[in-house]
């Protein structure tokens, strides 16, 4: 079955909790406590989100992290690639890493071509939906529409 990671769920909760802080700086302990969410993981989910450029930190006594750039421009790709790897369905799914052993199956498999086309269809909706959509969006609109876009 397909699911989040706990660090791409924590990224979520956090960075929707920074939305809608509307640029506070707000404590990885607060956001911890708030969402019953582990502190040692989420602190290191943070780092990397601040690593990737999505957040910034702010060091001393009322220190914390805040969005870097706006909701609306934060991808779940962009997110997911921040504190995991890009998504992919298989390990022939693109994009394809030298390094990365190729599937033996590769040139004789029978669902090749639809699980590369799923694959697209899922990256294309990762990067419809946005943190904005998350964060603001109670009846999860936008987010729909892209759904039913990618569903053509």
């Amino acid at each position: 079955m397909l699911s989040l990671t706990k660090k791409t769920e924590y990224a979520l909760i956090a960075v929707c909790h920074l939305a809608r802080s509307e640029r506070e700086v707000v404590s990885a302990r607060d956001i911890a406590a708030r969402y019953a969410v582990r502190l040692p993981l989420l602190m290191n989910v943070l780092k990397a989100l601040n690593q990737s450029g999505l957040l910034s930190s702010v060091r001393g006594a009322r220190g914390g992290y805040r969005l870097a750039v706006p909701a609306k421009t934060i991808t779940l790709a962009a997110l997911i690639a921040a504190v995991e790897t890009p998504v992919r369905l298989v390990r022939c799914a693109p994009p394809q890493v030298a390094a990365r052993p190729r599937c033996e199956l590769s040139e004789s498999c029978p669902i090749r071509a639809p699980v590369h086309k799923l694959h697209g269809m899922l990256n294309n909706l990762l990067t419809q939906v946005t943190v904005a959509d998350f964060a603001f969006d109670a009846g999860y609109s936008d987010a729909g529409q892209a759904l039913k876009a990618v569903g053509k």
